[in-house]
Protein backbone atom coordinates (compact mmCIF):
# COMPACT_ATOMS: atom_id res chain seq x y z
CA UNK A 1 0.00 0.00 0.00
CA UNK A 2 2.59 2.54 0.93
CA UNK A 3 4.29 1.63 -2.36
CA UNK A 4 1.22 2.85 -4.38
CA UNK A 5 1.00 6.57 -2.59
CA UNK A 6 3.15 8.90 -4.34
CA UNK A 7 5.99 10.46 -1.61
CA UNK A 8 3.98 13.83 -1.07
CA UNK A 9 1.57 12.00 0.44
CA UNK A 10 3.18 9.19 1.67
CA UNK A 11 5.91 11.22 3.88
CA UNK A 12 2.74 13.54 5.90
CA UNK A 13 1.07 10.17 6.53
CA UNK A 14 3.93 8.41 7.77
CA UNK A 15 4.76 11.86 9.46
CA UNK A 16 1.05 11.69 11.15
CA UNK A 17 1.64 8.15 12.47
CA UNK A 18 4.70 8.93 13.87
CA UNK A 19 4.88 12.28 15.14
CA UNK A 20 7.45 11.77 17.76
CA UNK A 21 10.05 10.92 14.92
CA UNK A 22 8.43 13.93 12.51
CA UNK A 23 11.52 16.13 13.15
CA UNK A 24 14.56 14.60 13.80
CA UNK A 25 16.48 16.15 10.35
CA UNK A 26 18.28 19.23 10.71
CA UNK A 27 15.59 22.32 10.29
CA UNK A 28 15.29 24.13 6.60
CA UNK A 29 16.01 27.46 6.58
CA UNK A 30 12.62 29.74 7.04
CA UNK A 31 12.12 30.50 3.80
CA UNK A 32 12.67 27.25 2.39
CA UNK A 33 10.02 26.05 4.85
CA UNK A 34 7.89 29.02 4.16
CA UNK A 35 7.74 28.20 0.83
CA UNK A 36 6.81 24.15 0.98
CA UNK A 37 3.92 24.97 3.12
CA UNK A 38 2.48 27.48 0.74
CA UNK A 39 3.17 24.68 -2.22
CA UNK A 40 1.64 22.25 -0.61
CA UNK A 41 -1.10 24.19 1.76
CA UNK A 42 -2.67 27.19 -0.80
CA UNK A 43 -3.87 24.80 -3.54
CA UNK A 44 -5.76 22.67 -0.86
CA UNK A 45 -6.97 25.73 0.56
CA UNK A 46 -8.28 27.57 -2.56
CA UNK A 47 -9.87 23.63 -3.21
CA UNK A 48 -11.88 23.98 0.19
CA UNK A 49 -12.48 27.68 -0.25
CA UNK A 50 -14.11 27.26 -3.33
CA UNK A 51 -16.17 24.35 -2.84
CA UNK A 52 -17.20 25.81 0.33
CA UNK A 53 -17.93 29.39 -1.86
CA UNK A 54 -20.13 26.76 -4.16
CA UNK A 55 -22.19 25.26 -2.19
CA UNK A 56 -23.18 28.21 0.41
CA UNK A 57 -24.09 30.36 -3.05
CA UNK A 58 -26.00 27.06 -4.42
CA UNK A 59 -27.56 27.36 -0.29
CA UNK A 60 -28.44 30.93 -0.86
CA UNK A 61 -30.01 30.50 -4.20
CA UNK A 62 -32.62 27.49 -2.51
CA UNK A 63 -32.79 29.41 0.16
CA UNK A 64 -33.96 32.53 -1.78
CA UNK A 65 -36.36 30.83 -3.56
CA UNK A 66 -37.63 27.99 -2.01
CA UNK A 67 -38.73 30.88 1.14
CA UNK A 68 -37.81 30.55 5.10
CA UNK A 69 -37.36 26.89 6.66
CA UNK A 70 -40.09 25.22 8.58
CA UNK A 71 -38.20 26.19 12.15
CA UNK A 72 -37.07 29.54 11.49
CA UNK A 73 -40.90 30.23 10.66
CA UNK A 74 -41.64 28.18 14.04
CA UNK A 75 -38.95 29.93 16.39
CA UNK A 76 -38.57 33.10 15.20
CA UNK A 77 -42.32 33.97 15.98
CA UNK A 78 -42.68 36.48 13.09
CA UNK A 79 -45.23 36.83 10.86
CA UNK A 80 -44.95 34.28 7.74
CA UNK A 81 -46.39 36.56 5.36
CA UNK A 82 -43.69 39.10 6.88
CA UNK A 83 -40.40 36.72 6.28
CA UNK A 84 -41.94 35.18 2.58
CA UNK A 85 -41.57 39.04 1.35
CA UNK A 86 -37.86 39.12 3.13
CA UNK A 87 -37.25 36.15 1.69
CA UNK A 88 -38.76 36.71 -1.90
CA UNK A 89 -36.68 40.51 -1.57
CA UNK A 90 -33.30 39.12 -1.04
CA UNK A 91 -31.29 40.39 -3.84
CA UNK A 92 -29.56 37.56 -6.55
CA UNK A 93 -26.09 35.85 -5.50
CA UNK A 94 -22.93 37.27 -7.00
CA UNK A 95 -21.84 34.85 -10.11
CA UNK A 96 -19.13 32.17 -9.11
CA UNK A 97 -16.26 34.09 -10.95
CA UNK A 98 -16.23 37.02 -9.37
CA UNK A 99 -16.12 35.46 -5.73
CA UNK A 100 -13.23 32.81 -7.36
CA UNK A 101 -11.02 35.60 -8.70
CA UNK A 102 -11.22 37.40 -4.91
CA UNK A 103 -10.43 33.96 -3.65
CA UNK A 104 -7.01 33.95 -5.24
CA UNK A 105 -6.19 37.09 -3.26
CA UNK A 106 -7.72 36.02 0.03
CA UNK A 107 -6.92 32.48 0.25
CA UNK A 108 -3.08 32.76 0.11
CA UNK A 109 -3.45 35.58 2.91
CA UNK A 110 -5.42 33.63 4.88
CA UNK A 111 -2.58 31.02 4.69
CA UNK A 112 -0.37 33.40 5.64
CA UNK A 113 -2.42 35.01 8.49
CA UNK A 114 -3.63 31.31 10.18
CA UNK A 115 0.77 30.50 10.16
CA UNK A 116 1.38 33.63 11.67
CA UNK A 117 -1.23 33.69 14.23
CA UNK A 118 -0.25 30.07 15.22
CA UNK A 119 3.06 30.97 15.51
CA UNK A 120 2.92 33.83 17.96
CA UNK A 121 -0.01 31.98 19.82
CA UNK A 122 2.09 28.60 20.17
CA UNK A 123 5.19 30.77 20.98
CA UNK A 124 3.58 31.92 23.66
CA UNK A 125 1.84 29.15 25.19
CA UNK A 126 5.93 27.16 25.28
CA UNK A 127 7.05 30.38 27.04
CA UNK A 128 4.31 30.24 29.34
CA UNK A 129 5.30 26.22 29.90
CA UNK A 130 9.06 26.95 29.87
CA UNK A 131 9.53 25.54 26.66
CA UNK A 132 11.74 27.90 25.35
CA UNK A 133 14.65 26.58 27.22
CA UNK A 134 16.69 26.35 24.03
CA UNK A 135 16.67 30.54 23.62
CA UNK A 136 16.14 29.73 19.94
CA UNK A 137 14.01 32.19 19.23
CA UNK A 138 10.40 33.16 17.26
CA UNK A 139 12.24 32.41 13.89
CA UNK A 140 12.66 28.25 15.14
CA UNK A 141 8.68 28.53 16.38
CA UNK A 142 8.05 30.17 12.40
CA UNK A 143 10.45 27.55 10.73
CA UNK A 144 8.10 24.69 13.01
CA UNK A 145 4.75 26.13 11.94
CA UNK A 146 5.65 26.05 8.76
CA UNK A 147 6.66 22.44 8.97
CA UNK A 148 3.79 20.92 10.87
CA UNK A 149 1.31 23.22 8.72
CA UNK A 150 2.79 21.80 6.18
CA UNK A 151 2.07 17.99 7.08
CA UNK A 152 -1.10 18.97 8.19
CA UNK A 153 -2.22 20.12 5.11
CA UNK A 154 -3.05 16.57 4.59
CA UNK A 155 -6.20 17.65 6.46
CA UNK A 156 -7.42 19.57 4.43
CA UNK A 157 -7.02 17.22 1.44
CA UNK A 158 -9.11 14.22 3.55
CA UNK A 159 -11.50 16.75 4.44
CA UNK A 160 -12.59 17.10 0.85
CA UNK A 161 -14.10 14.10 1.15
CA UNK A 162 -16.96 16.26 2.93
CA UNK A 163 -17.85 17.91 0.32
CA UNK A 164 -18.72 14.36 -1.31
CA UNK A 165 -22.88 14.06 -1.74
CA UNK A 166 -23.88 11.47 1.37
CA UNK A 167 -20.35 11.81 2.56
CA UNK A 168 -20.86 14.82 4.49
CA UNK A 169 -22.81 13.65 7.48
CA UNK A 170 -20.67 10.77 7.88
CA UNK A 171 -17.42 12.06 8.11
CA UNK A 172 -18.19 14.69 10.38
CA UNK A 173 -17.34 13.45 13.69
CA UNK A 174 -14.29 11.61 11.78
CA UNK A 175 -13.06 14.95 10.23
CA UNK A 176 -13.91 16.63 13.92
CA UNK A 177 -11.01 14.46 15.55
CA UNK A 178 -8.42 14.74 12.73
CA UNK A 179 -8.68 18.48 13.06
CA UNK A 180 -8.06 18.12 16.86
CA UNK A 181 -4.98 15.61 16.04
CA UNK A 182 -3.70 17.98 13.53
CA UNK A 183 -4.21 21.39 16.25
CA UNK A 184 -1.65 19.17 18.33
CA UNK A 185 0.55 17.59 16.09
CA UNK A 186 2.34 21.04 15.68
CA UNK A 187 3.22 20.97 19.04
CA UNK A 188 5.50 18.26 18.05
CA UNK A 189 7.43 20.45 15.62
CA UNK A 190 7.58 23.09 18.63
CA UNK A 191 9.18 20.35 21.05
CA UNK A 192 11.94 19.36 18.32
CA UNK A 193 12.95 22.41 16.82
CA UNK A 194 13.13 23.86 20.58
CA UNK A 195 14.87 21.12 22.13
CA UNK A 196 12.29 20.47 24.56
CA UNK A 197 10.20 17.49 25.76
CA UNK A 198 7.59 16.59 23.68
CA UNK A 199 4.72 17.17 26.75
CA UNK A 200 5.55 20.69 26.51
CA UNK A 201 5.10 21.48 22.61
CA UNK A 202 1.53 19.81 22.63
CA UNK A 203 0.39 21.16 25.69
CA UNK A 204 1.52 24.62 24.41
CA UNK A 205 -0.74 24.06 21.40
CA UNK A 206 -3.24 23.23 24.58
CA UNK A 207 -2.73 26.57 25.91
CA UNK A 208 -2.96 28.21 22.60
CA UNK A 209 -6.71 27.44 22.43
CA UNK A 210 -7.42 27.75 25.84
CA UNK A 211 -6.29 31.65 25.76
CA UNK A 212 -8.02 32.01 21.91
CA UNK A 213 -11.20 30.57 23.62
CA UNK A 214 -10.64 33.08 26.77
CA UNK A 215 -10.28 36.00 24.21
CA UNK A 216 -13.50 35.18 22.31
CA UNK A 217 -15.61 34.36 24.93
CA UNK A 218 -14.63 37.39 26.69
CA UNK A 219 -15.25 39.64 23.46
CA UNK A 220 -18.47 38.00 23.53
CA UNK A 221 -19.59 38.85 26.68
CA UNK A 222 -18.54 42.36 25.90
CA UNK A 223 -20.49 42.83 23.05
CA UNK A 224 -23.58 41.29 25.07
CA UNK A 225 -23.08 44.22 27.63
CA UNK A 226 -22.86 46.58 24.98
CA UNK A 227 -26.37 45.32 23.58
CA UNK A 228 -28.13 45.27 26.35
CA UNK A 229 -26.82 48.68 27.59
CA UNK A 230 -27.60 50.23 24.12
CA UNK A 231 -30.62 52.87 24.03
Amino acid sequence: MRALLPAPIREPIRALLRPLGAFKDAPPPLGRALVRMLAVWVPLALANAALTVWGALQAYGRLRQGGPPDWLERFSGADPEVLWELFRTLPAPPAFGRIGLWLLLIVPLGVLGTWIHHAVWDHTGLWLLGGLKGKRGFRTTLVAEAEALRIAALGTLVGLLGFVPGLGPVLSIPLMLLDGYLWLFRGFALAARHGCEPWRGVAATVVHAILLGTCALGLGVMLLLLLRTAP
